[in-house]
C-alpha cells in the first residue's frame, strides 16, 4: 500500500494537528534557542581566567571586551566573577533545559494522542472493501508502534536536533567572530562528516522502512494465529505456524541487522573525523600562539568549541535511526489517512426519518472487481414488515446482496431504495442507526454482558436492556451467572456457548428497535436445543420488522413470508415455501437434500441411543 507521493506529503496530514500547540511549541523553541545561546558562552569564563588571570594578557570577549579593559578589577575579583558566571550559566541552562524538555514531552503526548485518535476514527469509517484487502495486524501496528515512533521522535529527537542545530549555529558564529581563518581550518573536515552522516541516514531510513513493513506482517500473522488458537492446537499445526512466523521473522531480523550495521559504521567514522578536526585545532592553535597571533585562551576556547561542534554532529548521527523510524511510521500512517472510503455521504445527503422498512432493489448489479460481477440485474421489492429469506449455494452473492442495504458497499449499477428513496440520499449514520444485525459469527466485546447488549444503543436504561434480554431468551441463562448482567465476557466471547452468544446478539438487535433486521445464518453451528431457543428468540425479534434472512440451512426459512433463490448472482426463483416446492425447481431439490440429510442424522442418533440401552 506504499505510495511514494503519500510518503513525501505526509507532513500535510500532521501539520494541522500542531496548530493548537503553536504557542507551546513557540515558547519551547525560544527556550531551546536561549539554552543554546547560554551554553555557547559556557567556556568563555575559562578563557577570561586563562588570559587575564594566568597569562596576564587582554582577551576579546563579546559585549564585555571594552568594559573588562577599563574596569579596575584585581585578578582574584576576575577569578571569582568567572566562577560566579559559570554557576549562573549552569543554573539558567538547567532551568531552560527542564522547561523545553517538559514542554516537548507534553506536546508529543498530545500530538500523538490526536494522531492515534484520528487514525482510529478514520479506520473505522473506511469501507469494507479496504478492510477486506488489508491485514488487521499491520493496521494495528500502524495504530500503535508507528505512532509511538513519532512520539519518541518529537519528545527526544526534535529536542536533540533543535538544541544541536542552535548550538552549531552559535558556535560557528562565535568562532568566525573570534578568528575566521582558524574557524575555516577547524571546520575543514566538516563537509566530509556531513556527507557521511547524510549517506548513512538514507541507508538507515531504507532499512527502517523494510523493518516497519515486516513488523506489520509479523503482527498480522501473530494476530491471525492467536485469534484461531483453537484451530491451530486442535489440528496440531503449531510447527507449521512456527515455520511461517520464522520465515517472516527472517525479513524483520535482517532489516534490523542492517540498521545496527549502519549505525555501527557511522558513529566510528564520525569519531575519526572529529578526532582529525581536533588534531588540526591543536596543531594550528599551538603554532599561532607561538607566533603571537592568538592567546592561550583563544586556543582553549576553540578546542572547547570544536569538541562541542563535533559532539552535536555525533548526536545527530546517533539519532538518525530515531528520525528514520519516525519518518517511516509517519509515511505508513499517511498512507492510511490518504485512503478515502468508497462509501461516503453525498453532499446533498440528509438524515433519514423513521423508516417504514420498504426496500427495493432496482436493476442492481455489483462486483468486487471490474469485469467479475457478483450480482447481475437484481430486481426485488420488499414490503414494510415483510420477512424475506435469501437462499442459494455458497458464493452466489447472498451476503453481498444484503450488504447493500446498510451500504457496506454501493452497487455498481442500479439503485437500492428504502421507502421509495435512493438510500444514498440519506446520511450513512442515520441509515445504519435504523438497521439491526445478527450475524453468523457473533463477536463479543471485552466487557460485561450488560455492555455487550447495550453496545447497539449505549443510552438504554437497565429496564430496556433486561426487557430485550427476556425477549431474546437470554435473561434465563444470564441470571444463572453469579454476577448476572455484570458477568465479564472473555475476548471473542470464548466463555459463552454459541447459543448464548447468539441470544445476546439478538437482545442487542431487539434493543436497537430498528425497523430493518438482517439475519445472516444465525443458527449455524448450534445443537438442536439451542437452535429451538434461538429460533424462538429470532421470531420475536423479527415481529413487525422488515427482515432479511440469509439461509444456508432451511430451518430458518420458516420465519419467512417469501423465499428468494439466488444462483450465479441472479434471482432464479421466488415465492413461498409451498409454492417453490410445488414448482419442483432448485429450492425443492435443496429442500429434499437437506431433509434427507436431517433424516439420516436422526436415524444415526436413534441407533446410538438404542445401542447404549
Amino acid at each position: 500500500m506504499h505510495d511514494k507521493k503519500t510518503g513525501r506529503n505526509w507532513v500535510r496530514h500532521f501539520l494541522p494537528l500542531l496548530r493548537p500547540f503553536r504557542k507551546q511549541l513557540s515558547v519551547a523553541v525560544l527556550a531551546m534557542v536561549l539554552d543554546a545561546l547560554v551554553n555557547v558562552f559556557r567556556p568563555w569564563p575559562l578563557k577570561v581566567v586563562i588570559d587575564r588571570v594566568l597569562s596576564h594578557k587582554p582577551s576579546r570577549v563579546p559585549f564585555l571586551h571594552g568594559w573588562l579593559d577599563s574596569a579596575p578589577f584585581s585578578k582574584m575579583e576576575i577569578l571569582y566573577g568567572a566562577c560566579a558566571v559559570t554557576l549562573l550559566i549552569a543554573v539558567i541552562g538547567g532551568f531552560l533545559t527542564y522547561y523545553f524538555t517538559r514542554a516537548m514531552g507534553d506536546l508529543a503526548q498530545h500530538f500523538v494522542f490526536a494522531i492515534r485518535r484520528n487514525l482510529f476514527a478514520h479506520l473505522q469509517r473506511l469501507s469494507l472493501r479496504f478492510h477486506d484487502q488489508q491485514r488487521t495486524g499491520d493496521l494495528i501496528t500502524r495504530l500503535t508502534s508507528d505512532t509511538q515512533a513519532i512520539q519518541e521522535m518529537i519528545a527526544n529527537g526534535i529536542t536533540v536536533f533543535g538544541l544541536n542545530i542552535c548550538l552549531l549555529t552559535g558556535i560557528l558564529a562565535l568562532m568566525f567572530w573570534l578568528n575566521w581563518r582558524f574557524a575555516l581550518i577547524s571546520l575543514s573536515v566538516a563537509p566530509l562528516l556531513f556527507w557521511t552522516v547524510f549517506r548513512y541516514k538514507r541507508r538507515i531510513k531504507s532499512a527502517s522502512r523494510k523493518a516497519r513493513a515486516s513488523t506489520g506482517q509479523l503482527a498480522s500473522l501473530a494476530q491471525e494465529t492467536l485469534a484461531s488458537i483453537r484451530i491451530v492446537q486442535g489440528l496440531a499445526q503449531e510447527e507449521q505456524q512456527d515455520e511461517r512466523f520464522q520465515a517472516r521473522s527472517e525479513t524483520h531480523h535482517q532489516a534490523y541487522l542492517d540498521i545496527v550495521r549502519y549505525q555501527a559504521r557511522v558513529v566510528p567514522l564520525v569519531d575519526v573525523f572529529a578526532a582529525i578536526g581536533i588534531a588540526i585545532v591543536m596543531w594550528y592553535g599551538a603554532t599561532r600562539v607561538l607566533a603571537g597571533e592568538l592567546t592561550t585562551g583563544d586556543v582553549v576556547l576553540f578546542f572547547a568549541y570544536i569538541t562541542n561542534l563535533y559532539n552535536p554532529m555525533k548526536g545527530l548521527a546517533r539519532s538518525s535511526y530515531l528520525f528514520s523510524k519516525a519518518s517511516v511510521g509517519a509515511e505508513r500512517i499517511a498512507e492510511v489517512m490518504s485512503v478515502r472510503s468508497e462509501v461516503t455521504d453525498r453532499k446533498s445527503a440528509r438524515p433519514a426519518p423513521r423508516l417504514k422498512g420498504q426496500i427495493e432493489f432496482r436493476d442492481v448489479s455489483f462486483g468486487y472487481e471490474a469485469g467479475r460481477p457478483v450480482l447481475s440485474h437484481i430486481n426485488l421489492a420488499i414490503a414494510p414488515g415483510e420477512k424475506i429469506a435469501i437462499v442459494g449455494p455458497t458464493g452466489v452473492g447472498k451476503s453481498t446482496l444484503v450488504s447493500l442495504v446498510p451500504r457496506f458497499y454501493d452497487p455498481t449499477d442500479g439503485k437500492v431504495r428504502i421507502d421509495g428513496e435512493d438510500l444514498r440520499n440519506y446520511t450513512l449514520q442515520s441509515l445504519r442507526e435504523q438497521i439491526s444485525l445478527v450475524l453468523q459469527d457473533q463477536l463479543m466485546f471485552s466487557g460485561t454482558i450488560y455492555d455487550n447488549i447495550a453496545f447497539g444503543r449505549p443510552g438504554a436504561s437497565d429496564e430496556e436492556i433486561a426487557a430485550a434480554a427476556v425477549t431474546a431468551n437470554a435473561d434465563e441463562f444470564i441470571q444463572r451467572f453469579p454476577e448476572g448482567y455484570e458477568t465479564l465476557v472473555a475476548e471473542r466471547g470464548t466463555t459463552l456457548s454459541g447459543g448464548q452468544k447468539q441470544r445476546i446478539a439478538i437482545a442487542r438487535a431487539i434493543l436497537r428497535d430498528a425497523p430493518i433486521l438482517i439475519l445472516d445464518e444465525p443458527t449455524t453451528g448450534l445443537d438442536a436445543a439451542a437452535e429451538r431457543t434461538v429460533m424462538d428468540a429470532l421470531e420475536r425479534a423479527a415481529a413487525r420488522r422488515t427482515t432479511l434472512i440469509i439461509a444456508h440451512r432451511l430451518v430458518t426459512v420458516r420465519l419467512a413470508d417469501r423465499i428468494v433463490v439466488l444462483d450465479r448472482g441472479r434471482i432464479v426463483e421466488e415465492g413461498t415455501h409451498l409454492e417453490l416446492l410445488a414448482r419442483n425447481g432448485w429450492y425443492a431439490r435443496l429442500y429434499r437434500l437437506q431433509m434427507s440429510t436431517e433424516m439420516e442424522k436422526a436415524l444415526v442418533s436413534a441407533n446410538r441411543a438404542l445401542a447404549l440401552e
